[in-house]
């Protein structure tokens, strides 16, 4: 499949996240009964942030390890994260562009991970992962409900998309939830547990959004 496009962010300026002087951090576990299970953490200072992942299928024997860095941004009801990082896959180094919109509409909260690999060797091989995006609702107290889909593509690959329910419950200062997915292709489902936590002001609005994270195609 050819390659995703770059997303082009058209708008005015956005206004930098209220808590521009404490620091602040994540961190980000998941385990997913078919793709990469992975821990990433990031310490930031206002709106920027450096962050590391580590990402591991045993199933595969896939391994990636990245660091790199993002800025926070905040404009009317979006919040957003974006970040630059480099990679070593088995195959090839990469360059990772993210994108961690997170918007809030009445009742419902949206929130999408994507990601775009850039290979940096000949070996590499240009990818796209929404990983995923969920529209969730209050079902009261901490739970929330909803849908989630997961769209993984990479060039000279078949294109891969997974849906299905997401329950989150809000801790102090984290999010604990499950995603139950089911592609039309594939003979079995698959299920991802995760858990994302933080601190500071800024953090704990964060935790409660997107997270910083996402495997490579169907590895």
């Amino acid at each position: 499949m050819a390659f995703v496009p770059l997303l082009l962010l058209v708008a005015a300026p956005p206004a930098v996240a209220q808590d521009a002087s404490v620091p602040w951090g994540f961190f980000n576990t998941r385990y997913d009964t078919r793709t990469s299970n992975f821990i990433y953490a990031g310490y930031g200072y206002g709106a920027l942030f450096a962050f590391g992942g580590v990402l591991a299928n045993p199933r595969s024997g896939y391994t990636e390890v990245l660091g790199g860095a993002g800025a926070v941004f905040t404009t009317g009801g979006l919040s957003s994260m974006v970040g630059l990082a480099a990679a070593k896959a088995p195959e090839a180094w990469y360059a990772q562009l993210y994108y961690l919109p997170t918007f809030r509409l009445g009742p419902a909260t949206t929130r999408a991970t994507m990601e775009w690999y850039f290979p940096l060797e000949a070996t590499g091989v240009p990818q796209f992962s929404l990983s995923p995006m969920s529209v969730t609702v209050s079902l009261g107290g901490r739970l929330e409900g909803g849908a989630a889909v997961e769209f993984a593509a990479a060039q000279g690959m078949k294109s891969e998309v997974w849906v299905g329910p997401e329950l989150r419950f809000g801790i102090p200062r984290a999010t604990i939830g499950v995603d139950a997915f089911r592609a039309p292709s594939a003979s079995e489902g698959r299920l991802r547990a995760f858990f994302n936590a933080s601190f500071s002001s800024l953090s704990r609005r964060l935790a409660s959004t997107s997270s910083l994270v996402s495997p490579l195609h169907s590895r």
